[in-house]
């Protein structure tokens, strides 16, 4: 199962750099995002539940306008949901962030973006 979250600053129309938004994310998350070589930024962190890469990637339309950066997470496979739940549940209780849940592409739960209009 795919476990992508879209995360996006709480204060709309903020868009704050990849740098400062890891280590938001490494905080909230109390793992260490360090960042890699890949084609393009990304960060990458791991615990003994999940691995965790971050990356940004602006678009024109919702919800990626709102929510431009993305967290893909791997977990054991059967763990997958209930990681993604935890992550999704500790990024939106910091208030930090908007954020949206997806599994396997599907919008599962949002903080301020309506799944029904995913």
């Amino acid at each position: 199962m795919d476990v992508d979250l879209l995360l996006g600053a709480a204060e709309q129309g903020v868009v704050p750099g990849l740098d400062r938004v890891a280590a938001e994310v490494a905080e909230v998350l109390d793992v260490e995002l360090r960042e890699v070589s890949s084609s393009q930024r990304t960060f990458l962190g791991e615990d003994r539940r999940m691995r965790a890469w971050l990356s940004f990637h602006p678009e024109e339309k919702e919800p990626s306008l709102s929510h431009p950066f993305v967290l893909e997470v791997a977990a054991e496979q059967g763990a997958e949901e209930k990681v993604g739940l935890s992550v999704f549940e500790k990024l939106a209780k910091s208030g930090r962030f908007r954020v949206v849940l997806l599994l396997d592409s599907d919008c599962v739960r949002s903080t301020h973006f309506p799944c029904e209009d995913w």
